[in-house]
């Protein structure tokens, strides 16, 4: 192969120039064999024994050593494809192949002519091999620190954009909770209001120097009912209360009667709760006003313009 024909005549030229150079120097370039495990022979007996006294070399020796493990790491294993193998066997077999070169077997002068005959090119720098490793290894990490911070950042963002969607739905939820519970306050205040407006009337219509109350007997339809009516004889406005009558049946309602001169006026119609009470408000009218007798029958649910049904409560005005 021309790598390993490439590499025998490197070492050959390396061993040359050891035995040419006197001095520290000398060993400098066989480090790099010795790192990469190529060294061998007297080269490397001579460089050990060189390595026992020389500190500056074994420092550098392991320096060389670490680089070329760093190497394995640089570039993650691939596999080649099919093609890629199919590819290379042809290109082999179309490439003319040079003739094996005799092995050296001549005097000093005969290795130092072939040295000399070898291109000055295929010798490799030591310094540039490292500082190519180096950065091999600076560029790997800076990429893997890239990816690193890439993968934090799409981390991070999604972890905030997680916790402003939570944030955004809580307040959503207390946006819906406060909006029903301002429903529920105006709800609230709108009754409150209609019962500060029932008081105030009731407490104007009990402070009128007009007020009138009628006093309504239970019949033999309900004996125990009671009632009373209590009216501004100036306005009309009345309001009616009444105990323990008998719910009213399907269909069926009370209803006020204003009689004068023995003519009934049809007033409001009422219901009871399930103790017989019955609480309402009512105008009467300006004829009413007149009425000698109040009188409560039961009627349809809508209410009668003249009665037709039995007499409930009746009483004097």
């Amino acid at each position: 192969m021309k790598g390993l024909g490439l590499l025998k005549r490197i070492k050959k030229r390396l061993k040359t120039a050891c035995e040419v150079l006197k001095g520290h120097d000398e060993y400098r370039d066989i480090l790099a064999l010795a790192a990469l495990d190529a060294a061998d022979g007297a080269e490397l007996r001579d460089l050990e024994a060189h390595l026992a006294s020389c500190a500056e070399c074994r420092a550098e020796l392991r320096e060389l050593r670490g680089a070329s493990s760093a190497l394995a790491f640089a570039a993650a294993p691939a596999a080649p494809s099919p093609e890629l193998r199919t590819r290379l066997l042809a290109s082999l077999k179309s490439t003319p192949q040079e003739p094996a070169r005799a092995a050296s077997t001549g005097s000093d002068a005969g290795r130092a002519s072939n040295r000399a005959s070898s291109p000055a090119a295929s010798v490799v720098s030591l310094e540039d091999a490292r500082r190519a490793t180096r950065r091999a290894y600076v560029s790997r990490r800076a990429f893997n620190f890239t990816a690193v911070a890439a993968s934090l950042l799409v981390v991070s963002l999604a972890a905030v954009s997680l916790v402003l969607w939570r944030r955004n739905a809580a307040l959503n939820s207390a946006v819906a909770s406060l909006s029903n519970a301002l429903e529920r306050a105006r709800g609230d205040l709108g009754q409150t209001r209609n019962e500060l407006a029932s008081a105030r009337r009731e407490r104007e219509l009990f402070a009128s120097p007009e007020m009138r109350t009628a006093q309504l007997a239970g019949t033999k339809m309900a004996e125990s009912a009671r009632a009373r009516l209590v009216y501004d004889e100036r306005t009309g406005e009345a309001m009616f209360t009444a105990a323990k009558l008998p719910p009213a049946p399907a269909g069926k309602a009370y209803q006020l009667w204003y009689i004068a001169d023995g003519k009934p006026m049809p007033g409001s119609v009422f219901t009871t709760d399930a103790e017989g009470r019955a609480e309402m408000r009512a105008s009467i009218p300006r004829e009413g006003l007149r009425a000698q007798v109040f009188a409560v029958t039961l009627e349809p649910a809508g209410g009668l313009p003249a009665p037709s049904g039995e007499v409930y409560l009746k009483g004097a005005s």
